[in-house]
């Protein structure tokens, strides 16, 4: 018995202290953490609250425990939801918890029918998790989250098959029965299994948690903050390894935006910040959406275009050009039209590196500016196109 007893104390621990991590771990901006949090909390608590209030009836302290194993549940499907960005069915799902709890203090207050009780809080915390986790199977790809769902379902089956078992091996009781009920050996048996399951999920949970954590800080690190595109480190990440045996065939792209001190000194650096981000949009909406897009530093951006040729890759360039070029920024304060000179080059079987490539396209890029600016050059090319012939930098009147 004394064996029990610490159990009972152990487990609670435990959960409570998983959910204040889970809820620490919110602050880091994990997904879902909150809500993991809250239900491992609201489990704690329905395990230590007959404990801790051991004087009070046990009516009031069955609602409390109920009240509280219902909303650990909801917030376990909740935390479903949100982790993987599914829409929560927030008020059927509230309709139903509230419904349950109505059926669990008619049993507890009116018919003192602890087996009834117990059948139904174990099919209601069931539902409330089978359902948010047959809405997001079709999410469950990477094998962490496999494994999130596996461990899931099995504390969905464990609460099924203990109201199963509660209703085959038990006869209808009345409530004076319940501390010989929790005393007994079935009853510690379908805690271990609770507290087994629930362990296995918190630490599972851990695991996706922890991992989202490391996928934000390595997104903030690997991409500008500004535009919202891949830095340097994260286009060097990106890139494919040119010294593996399969080529990378495809074309890279260089270009900065023309007299951008310019634009900075006339009209300020907010000014800038705006212009910097629309050749951010601009390339975004220009190149194909396997395009590997960076902000090098200041005003210039490369990309890689895997599987393009240098004659696709500079009319895509020039389209950009012209999209950059036609925009009107007035709305940002800019009363002078903004271009941007572009180089292109395209990967070769000689490349040590992307940077070769890299370093071709710049130096057609240098072309482009020494040529007049706003023109896209491409490699091999012997002078500027004709779609590409330097334009004078137009005032745009402010209306």
């Amino acid at each position: 018995m004394e064996s029990h007893d610490n159990f009972a104390y152990l487990l609670p621990f435990i959960f409570f202290v998983f959910g204040c991590t889970f809820v620490l771990l919110d602050r880091w901006g994990a997904v879902a953490a909150r809500y993991w949090g809250m239900g491992f909390i609201a489990a704690a608590l329905g395990f230590a609250l007959p404990i801790v209030l051991s004087e009070a009836p046990v009516e009031l302290r069955a609602v409390l425990a109920e009240i509280c194993f219902l909303s650990a549940f909801f917030s376990y499907g909740h935390a479903l939801y949100r982790r993987f960005g599914v829409p929560a069915a927030v008020l059927p799902r509230t309709l139903f918890a509230s419904v349950a709890l109505a059926a669990l203090c008619y049993a507890i207050l009116v018919a003192h029918d602890l087996r009834t009780e117990l059948i139904i809080s174990d099919l209601s915390s069931a539902f409330l998790f089978l359902v948010p986790l047959w809405s997001v199977r079709r999410s469950l790809r990477r094998p962490i989250d496999k494994l999130l769902g596996i461990i899931a379902a099995m504390v969905v089956l464990d609460s099924a098959s203990r109201a199963l078992g509660t209703l085959i091996l038990t006869g209808s009781g009345t409530y004076p029965s319940l501390d010989s009920f929790f005393a007994s050996d079935y009853a510690f048996f379908t805690q271990v299994t609770a507290s087994v399951f629930g362990f296995l999920l918190a630490l599972t949970v851990l695991g996706t948690v922890m991992l989202d954590v490391i996928a934000q800080h390595r997104q903030a690190a690997e991409h500008d903050p500004m535009t919202d595109i891949l830095n340097r480190r994260g286009f060097e990440r990106a890139i494919p390894d040119f010294t593996k045996d399969s080529f990378p065939a495809g074309a890279v792209i260089v270009c900065d935006i023309d007299h951008f001190k310019l634009v900075n000194d006339r009209f300020g650096h907010a000014a800038g910040d705006t212009v910097i981000v629309g050749l951010a949009a601009a390339l975004r909406g220009g190149l194909p959406g396997d395009a590997l897009s960076a902000r090098f530093g200041g005003e210039e951006f490369v990309a890689f275009l895997p599987g393009v040729t240098l004659a696709e890759a500079g009319v895509m360039a020039n389209g950009i050009r012209l999209t950059f070029a036609a925009r009107d920024w007035r709305e940002g304060g800019i009363s002078q039209q903004i271009t941007a000179s572009f180089g292109v080059s395209s990967t070769a079987r000689g490349d040590h590196s992307m940077h070769d490539a890299i370093g071709r396209a710049d130096a057609c890029l240098y072309a482009a500016k020494s040529g007049g600016r706003n023109q896209v050059v491409t490699e091999g090319q012997q002078g500027p196109p004709a779609a590409g012939v330097a334009q004078t930098l137009r005032v745009i009147s402010v209306a």
